[in-house]
C-alpha cells in the first residue's frame, strides 16, 4: 500500500513540476518577445525617415547622397506620397532630391533619427514650389536658400558680369549676411556649424567664379589678386577641391598655347605648390589624378603619374592610383601620344578605297564628323579658314571622315557646301571599328598625327577654338 501511494505522490510531483516549467518557459518567451518589441520600438523611434508628397503621382523622383553617382528611385503612390529611409546612419548627411524634367535638384539635410517632411508642387514651365516641415526644418530652409543663391540667374546678368571684383564681392557678401540670419535660427549647434562651413566654401567659390567673366582683367584686378592671396589652402575650413578647381582654371587661363596633354601634370603642380600640409596634399593630388582616369577622351598621363608619385607620400593612396592607372593604360594604351594610330579603310568622294596609313609622311589633322551633327556643321567655316591658313604648307594635311549611314546624303551635302579639304566616309564595319578601337564618344572629334602616323593628340582642340592654329604651328615647328 505504501509503495502505491509513493508512486502516486511522485507522479503528482512530476506533473506539477512540468506545469511549472511550462509556465516559466512561456513567461520567458513572453519576456523575450516583449523585450524585442521594445527594442524594435526604440529602433523605429530613432530611424531616419524622409516623407514627401508631390502633386503628380506620375513624377519620377530620385535621391542620392550629395556628390554620389548612385541614385535611388522613390516609389510614388496614388496619393503622390513617397518615403525614403536612408542607409546612412551618421549625423548630418546632405542628399540631392531630383524630379525628372525639373531643375535644379533639391538639397535635403537629414540628421540621425530625424523625421523630415517635404512637399513638392510642380508648376508649369518646369518650375516647382518646395516646403519643408518636421525635424530639421530650419536646416533645410537654410540649405535651399543657399542653393537658390548659387543658381540665381542674377550672376549671369550683364550688370553683374560687368562689375569689378570689389563690387562683385560686395554682392556675394550681402547674400552671405542674409544666409547668416537663417543660420542663426538653427538651434542644433553641430548642424549650424556644419552648414555654415558649407555655405562659406560655396560662397568662396562664387567669389572666385568672377574671373570666368574677366579672364584677361583678373590678373590686373588688385582686389581679386588680394582675394586669391587671402585663401588658406592648408585649412579645410577655407579650402576644398572645388575652390582648388577654380584656382587651377584661373592659373591655366593665363597660358595661351596650352596643350591639353600637359594639363594634368600642370594642375598637380599647382596643387603641389599651394598646399603644404602633406595629408591634405596627398588627398587632393590623388583625387585630382584619379579624376583624369575617369574623364572622357584619352590623355597621355605618364608625366602626370610620375609627378604624382613624387609628391604623394601615402602608400595606400598610391597603390590605389597605381591600380587604376594600369587599367587606364590597358584600356587606352593604343591611343596614347606616340602610339601609331590603328589603321582603317576610307572611301573617297571618287569612290576609291584608301587607308589611314596612306597619309603618312605628312602632319595629319583628322576630323570625325557626320552631316546630321549640328556642332560638326558649325566647325565647317573654321575648317575652311584652317585650310586656307596652311594652303602653302605641303607638310600639313587636313581630312574629314564622315560616319554617315547614307552615302548619297553625304555626297549631296558636299555638293552643296563644297569644302576645300579632302573628304572621306567609312562603312558600317569601319564605323564599328572606330567605336571599339578609337573609343570615340562624341563628334566632332579631332585628332592630330605626326608624319609616322603616331598620335600627337588623340583629342585635339576644335578649329573654332582660338588657340587651334597656334597649337598646330607649335607642333609643326617641333617635328621639323
Amino acid at each position: 500500500v505504501m509503495g502505491f501511494w509513493r508512486r502516486k505522490i511522485i507522479l503528482i510531483i512530476y506533473v506539477v513540476e512540468s506545469l511549472i516549467l511550462n509556465i516559466i518557459n512561456k513567461m520567458n518567451r513572453l519576456c523575450i518577445l516583449a523585450f524585442l518589441i521594445v527594442c524594435m520600438a526604440c529602433q523605429s523611434s530613432h530611424q531616419t525617415i524622409l516623407k514627401g508628397v508631390v502633386n503628380d503621382n506620375g513624377a519620377l523622383i530620385r535621391i542620392a547622397v550629395q556628390g554620389s553617382l548612385k541614385r535611388d528611385t522613390l516609389k510614388v503612390n496614388e496619393r503622390g506620397e513617397f518615403e525614403y529611409i536612408p542607409m546612412e546612419t551618421q549625423n548630418g548627411v546632405i542628399y540631392e532630391l531630383s524630379v525628372k524634367g525639373y531643375n535644379p535638384w533639391i538639397p535635403v539635410f537629414l540628421a540621425k533619427g530625424s523625421r523630415v517632411n517635404i512637399e513638392l508642387t510642380l508648376l508649369p514651365q518646369q518650375s516647382m514650389e518646395i516646403s519643408f516641415s518636421g525635424d530639421c526644418e530650419k536646416e533645410n530652409k537654410y540649405l535651399f536658400a543657399l542653393r537658390s543663391i548659387e543658381n540665381s540667374q542674377e550672376w549671369y546678368s550683364p550688370e553683374i558680369s560687368a562689375l569689378k571684383f570689389k563690387d562683385f564681392k560686395l554682392k556675394v557678401d550681402e547674400k552671405e549676411k542674409e544666409l547668416r540670419i537663417l543660420g542663426n535660427q538653427i538651434t542644433n549647434k553641430k548642424n549650424r556649424e556644419q552648414l555654415a562651413k558649407k555655405a562659406y566654401l560655396n560662397l568662396q567659390n562664387q567669389r572666385f567664379s568672377w574671373y570666368l567673366s574677366h579672364v584677361g582683367d583678373s590678373v590686373k584686378d588688385v582686389d581679386f589678386l588680394d582675394f586669391v592671396k587671402s585663401i588658406n589652402w592648408n585649412d579645410s575650413l577655407s579650402c576644398n577641391e572645388e575652390l582648388l578647381e577654380y584656382m587651377i582654371g584661373w592659373s591655366m587661363s593665363q597660358v595661351t598655347d596650352l596643350d591639353w596633354n600637359d594639363f594634368p601634370k600642370k594642375s598637380l603642380e599647382i596643387i603641389g605648390s599651394l598646399v603644404t600640409d602633406q595629408e591634405m596634399k596627398n588627398r587632393y593630388v590623388t583625387s585630382r589624378f584619379l579624376s583624369y582616369l575617369n574623364r572622357p577622351g584619352v590623355l597621355s598621363l605618364q608625366d602626370a603619374y610620375e609627378y604624382y608619385n613624387s609628391i604623394c607620400t601615402d602608400e595606400i593612396l598610391k597603390e590605389t592610383a597605381r591600380g587604376e592607372y594600369n587599367e587606364y593604360i590597358r584600356v587606352n594604351g593604343n591611343l596614347m601620344r606616340g602610339k601609331v594610330a590603328p589603321d582603317f579603310e576610307l572611301t573617297g568622294e571618287d569612290g576609291k578605297k584608301y587607308k589611314l596609313s596612306d597619309f603618312r609622311g605628312k602632319f595629319l589633322l583628322l576630323d570625325v564628323w557626320a552631316t546630321w551633327c549640328a556642332p560638326c556643321r558649325d566647325e565647317l567655316p573654321y575648317m575652311a579658314k584652317l585650310k586656307e591658313h596652311f594652303k602653302k604648307d605641303d607638310q600639313v594635311e587636313i581630312i574629314s571622315i564622315a560616319i554617315d549611314n547614307n552615302v548619297n546624303v553625304w555626297k549631296k551635302f558636299l555638293e552643296k557646301e563644297k569644302p576645300t579639304w579632302k573628304q572621306y566616309i567609312v562603312d558600317k564595319k569601319t564605323n564599328d571599328f572606330l567605336g571599339k578601337e578609337y573609343r570615340i564618344e562624341g563628334i566632332p572629334h579631332f585628332m592630330l598625327l605626326d608624319r609616322e602616323g603616331r598620335f600627337i593628340a588623340y583629342s585635339f582642340v576644335r578649329p573654332s577654338e582660338p588657340e587651334c592654329i597656334t597649337l598646330l604651328e607649335k607642333y609643326l615647328n617641333q617635328i621639323q
